[in-house]
């Protein structure tokens, strides 16, 4: 059964992932299509979708930059500041990806009409992304101490060697193959296979747990499954262009030289599809972050913005879809294990109450035999005292535990069903 929850997206959609993913996927269609030779568009049309969603980025960042300027924080909105540098942070970023695929383009398109002796070399055109992967270290390390995303980072990080490589390979510089070339991303895509393989068998673990309820369970294996189809795609879309590359500069005519990029690249399309649809929130609300508030000077996320703007889409925050037919007595069972999960966290509550009313007795206790007897009077008195104030804890546990009670009830009986602000959890 699949169940589909437009709390959680609303909660945990990404729009900066989302396009960032779209606009790679349509560039690697055109890119892929160029290289075939299937089309005879410029490759200014090839590059236009990053062009674009670099524009984005720009424009998103100077209105941010004018609403920081206009009014600004207090010092003690720490967490506002440290998006605001955030986001300072990623334009920069983009400023450099910007450089070098127009870098790119220009090799690409214009390195037949060059002059013989002047030629530009890859090298320089990869420079952006040498500069981009040195302070990625840097600006990874920031994040880590700031509680921030950095996934990006640790890609450029990671990717330094394979960015040379690279760049020395298409200049002529080395006479290496393609598979020793790709070695960088041949060690990356494994760690990240074996990554994604653990986490299949968590999922498998977890499912057959009575400690978390069922849908905490579903959540595990979706992220676990949208994380597999994201990463073996990747790994599979390697070595076939491994193969096709080294076989054109073997001349060989086996099947793999006459595979066309558009196959080629195929699978790597289908992982930016799943990494889309993580990105929109789909994988749980743990599987990826909230956009930075300040794009656009919306100081808050994208969907609460939207929810504030158009009051009526609140109406559609709590409905949720169960695609999937089940019965009665799998239903019951399922009710019977979320009813099992809440009363352990009752009980537990419970105990724990229970312990702390004990814990405060024995100290009052303690606290009345150091102060001594100064007569059975007194003593009488300081017992009578000490019941007295013993009373209001008890009470005051006993109230909490029964009104941990009753939210277990109604939670058995109308479910986990949202109502409160679009921006706290459930």
């Amino acid at each position: 059964m699949v169940e589909l929850s437009l709390g959680v997206f609303f909660r945990s959609f990404n729009a900066s992932k989302v396009i960032l993913c779209a606009c790679l996927l349509v560039f690697l269609t055109l890119f892929t299509l160029k290289l075939d030779g299937k089309v005879g568009f410029s490759y200014a049309f090839v590059f236009a979708p990053l062009w674009a969603c670099n524009l984005l980025v720009f424009i998103g960042g100077f209105i941010g930059m004018c609403s920081y300027c206009s009014n600004p924080p207090s010092r003690n909105e720490i967490m506002m500041r440290v998006d605001f540098g955030a986001m300072c942070i990623t334009v920069i970023e983009h400023i450099l990806l910007a450089v070098f695929e127009t870098f790119a383009f220009v090799k690409l398109e214009y390195e037949d009409i060059s002059e013989p002796g002047y030629p530009f070399p890859w090298t320089i055109v990869f420079s952006p992304l040498f500069s981009l992967s040195a302070a990625s270290i840097g600006i990874a390390v920031w994040a880590l101490r700031h509680d921030k995303p950095f996934e990006f980072e640790f890609f450029y990080a990671i990717n330094i060697v394979q960015f040379v490589f690279i760049a020395f390979k298409l200049d002529k510089q080395v006479d290496w193959t393609w598979a020793v070339v790709f070695i960088p991303l041949w060690v990356v895509l494994s760690l990240a296979a074996v990554g994604v393989l653990y986490a299949l068998v968590l999922s498998v673990v977890l499912i057959r747990s009575r400690h978390f309820i069922p849908a905490h369970r579903r959540q595990h294996v979706y992220s676990a499954i949208l994380h597999t189809f994201s990463v073996i795609p990747a790994l599979v879309c390697l070595v076939l262009l491994t193969g096709k590359l080294d076989s054109m500069n073997w001349s060989d005519k086996s099947t793999v030289s006459e595979l066309s990029y558009t196959l080629a690249m195929a699978p790597l399309q289908v992982s930016f599809f799943f990494m889309a649809i993580m990105s929109a929130g789909f994988g749980g609300p743990s599987s990826t972050p909230q956009t930075n508030i300040w794009w656009f000077g919306l100081r808050k996320p994208l969907c609460p913005f939207l929810l504030d703007k158009c009051p009526s889409l609140r109406t559609y925050a709590n409905v949720s879809y169960r695609i999937g037919g089940r019965n009665r007595a799998e239903n019951e069972q399922e009710n019977g294990e979320e009813r099992q999960a809440i009363a352990g966290d009752n009980e537990d509550r419970d105990e724990a109450d229970v312990a702390i009313v004990n814990e405060r007795r024995n100290r009052q206790r303690a606290e009345e035999k150091t102060r001594g007897s100064g007569g059975s009077q007194a003593s009488s008195q300081g017992s009578q005292s000490g019941q007295e104030g013993m009373n209001p804890m008890e009470q005051i546990a006993s109230s909490s535990a029964a009104i941990s009670r009753a939210m277990a009830q109604y939670k058995n009986e109308y479910g986990y069903h949202w109502h409160g602000d679009i921006s706290q959890p459930d």
